[in-house]
């Protein structure tokens, strides 16, 4: 992590009482004899990656039981990398609960053909996909650690020319507070890859 002084910072005036602070590091203010003297720093909007997670060999689920924290109330958890044998669709759930999931969402098929899809107090909500050329999905994840319900949009394309593209929208009926991501393929097992998780900044 970096140190900042006055000194360090070009164009800094006696009279500044705002400092921008990259994302990803802290400003201490001290006086001469380097005792913290207060003050606060304000960091730009932005992402902070939270934590990343590998996913090992022939693995049937990967669980991020940090995910989520007071630190920021939205994130972004991104699958990348890696690989299935022969494709898969990737599914998730938060915190454990196994029952509870509503989504709906459409799929857009490379033929040009397009269908819905849905889910009503399932186990789980769709992410990502999985196929011989990687691991791919994102989801924005709204308020999981906080004691409301948690909202969730996910998107991702499959990696095949037979493939589509899919989005979903929903939420998990459950108000507890969330620290975890459990991400896992509806059969078989995925092989390397990461999941990356980011909290949104607080502006």
């Amino acid at each position: 992590m970096s140190r900042l002084t006055v000194g360090s910072i070009e164009g800094l005036t006696e009279n500044s009482n705002v400092i921008s602070v990259p994302t990803g590091h802290k400003l201490n203010v001290t006086d001469a004899g380097g005792l913290q003297i207060g003050g606060s720093a304000v960091v730009s909007a932005g992402l902070v990656l939270v934590s990343r997670t590998t996913i090992g060999s022939a693995v049937s689920t990967v669980t991020v039981s940090n995910a989520f924290s007071a630190d920021y109330d939205n994130y972004i958890v991104v699958l990348s990398g890696g690989a299935h044998s022969s494709g898969a669709a990737l599914w998730a759930r938060l915190g454990g609960f196994t029952t509870g999931y509503y989504y709906g969402g459409i799929e857009y098929n490379y033929s040009g053909t397009s269908s819905a899809n849905s889910g009503a107090n399932v186990g789980f909500f769709k992410i990502g996909n999985a196929d011989p050329n990687g691991n791919f999905g994102y989801a924005i994840i709204q308020n999981p650690y906080s004691t409301k319900l948690t909202a969730f949009t996910t998107s991702w394309a499959g990696s095949v020319t037979s493939g589509s593209s899919k989005q979903t929208l929903g939420f998990l009926n459950n108000t507890s507070s969330i620290t975890s991501i459990e991400v896992f393929p509806n059969t078989g097992t995925f092989n390397g890859g990461y999941v990356d998780v980011y909290g949104y900044v607080k502006a």
